[in-house]
């Protein structure tokens, strides 16, 4: 323990960086392979909308502050208030997810589920901006260890549980428990040894910082819930679809099987995120066609990347899913396919959503959000009664094209008017 006082290596901040999103990523991957193979075909549907209802409430929880935090060197504000605020959003949350869970009619064994899951959600979300301090103190490497521990001890006990109970609600209970004894084993106790970490500030006088951290997290908030909205919506027209009897039990769990290597490209961006900073160097410097030349390299990787895991995804996809979650999958091969495309189409919107960021014009993006959005409120019912799990695969992908076509006609004319702007007061000095 004596050793997270000394001040890490690049090195070691990017492994354990690194270390931390892949087992965050792994998590989803892992728990519901335990519950796949330990129970019946109802529990695991309603396991994994749990799983998906919570991914969409977290973004409440979270209120995407932790960009901004970790961003935040000057110390607008203070680690205290950062707290304070994401208790409030938590709150916040936990209220948002037994309203929803009305709103959807859950009710019983189905209800305690998803409110449970929420709840692990929540106490992630606390940690998180904790995790956020210790990344804008240069610490990220104390913030991939306590992710790490706490997915691998979790992941352990909510194992063992499952294997000697069958029981999903017991499983669940533990996964909040060891998440609780996690935050404060790891990140409370990171917080106060480590002196760097240590907080004098205060509250202030008044809570005008409240709504300033609101309207700072406000527009990023929005985006990312409309887009989990976006992802979540085919799920939900599947719960309702298994509830009226119009698809069977089990077709949510397979259809977030299906789901799980959509993120496999977003997970490789990962890599190149470093040379967004250059990308901000350069457009700083007004050398535009270096900043297109960054851009280009990333999106040609990425599409080389896409495509071997299309191919590869032909291949081996289904039967590696198969193997991994104990269940024939042989007749899902398009859906699959489908699926990876879209979340090939994601990450590339993703990386234009970066560039647009540099350039200053993200607050444009909710145009791209709210197309994607009303498009899948309108197609996804009548896509899956029709297609069934082939139609929930095909409104997600072209939603998701259809998120990348706008955001990258946003780049195209705001980059075009940036440049274009900048050449005619050159011409005035000339002139």
């Amino acid at each position: 323990m004596q050793s997270i006082k000394n001040q890490p290596t690049e090195k070691e901040i990017y492994i354990w960086n690194i270390t931390g999103s892949m087992a965050n990523a792994l998590l989803s991957v892992v728990a519901l392979m335990l519950v796949t193979r330990m129970l019946n075909k109802e529990d695991t549907d309603i396991f994994s909308i749990a799983w998906s209802i919570s991914q969409l409430m977290v973004t409440i929880g979270t209120f995407q502050i932790r960009v901004y935090q970790a961003t935040d060197v000057k110390q607008t504000f203070q680690f205290k208030q950062y707290c304070v605020f994401r208790f409030l959003t938590v709150v916040a949350m936990l209220i948002s997810s037994a309203v929803y869970i009305r709103m959807c009619g859950y009710v019983d064994y189905k209800a305690q589920i998803v409110m449970i899951v929420c709840a692990y959600r929540a106490v992630d979300s606390i940690a998180d901006v904790y995790e956020g301090w210790f990344q804008q103190k240069e610490r990220l490497d104390l913030a991939g260890k306590a992710l790490t521990y706490r997915i691998v001890f979790s992941s352990i006990v909510f194992g063992v549980i499952l294997v000697n109970t069958h029981n999903l609600l017991y499983a669940c209970w533990s996964l909040v428990i060891i998440y609780v004894i996690c935050f404060f084993a790891f990140d409370v106790s990171y917080q106060k040894r480590v002196a760097a970490l240590k907080s004098s500030g205060n509250l202030g006088k008044n809570v005008k910082w409240i709504v300033a951290l609101f309207r700072e997290g406000l527009p990023l908030f929005v985006n990312a819930f409309i887009i989990m909205s976006i992802m979540n919506t085919p799920k939900m027209v599947i719960d309702t679809a298994i509830q009226d009897g119009r698809i069977e039990q089990g077709a949510q769990t397979v259809f977030n099987i299906l789901f799980m290597p959509a993120s496999v490209l977003s997970l490789a961006y990962i890599v190149f995120r470093p040379l967004i900073t250059q990308m901000a160097i350069v457009w700083g410097d007004k050398k535009y066609r270096e900043f297109i030349k960054i851009l280009g390299r990333i999106l040609l990787c990425l599409f080389g990347m896409a495509i071997v895991l299309i191919i590869g995804s032909a291949i081996l996809g289904i039967p590696v899913l198969s193997v991994i979650y104990g269940m024939n999958l042989d007749k899902y091969k398009s859906q699959l396919l489908l699926i990876i495309v879209g979340g090939c189409c994601y990450t590339f919107a993703a990386v234009l959503d970066n560039a647009l960021v540099v350039i200053r014009k993200q607050y444009l993006l909710i145009v791209s959000y709210i197309v994607s959005w009303i498009y899948i409120k309108v197609v996804a019912e009548p896509f899956v009664n029709k297609w069934k799990l082939f139609g929930a695969s095909m409104g997600y992908t072209t939603a998701m094209l259809i998120f990348l076509v706008v955001t990258a006609m946003i780049f195209v004319i705001c980059f075009y008017m940036e440049t274009h702007k900048e050449r005619g007061k050159k011409s005035e000095k000339i002139q």
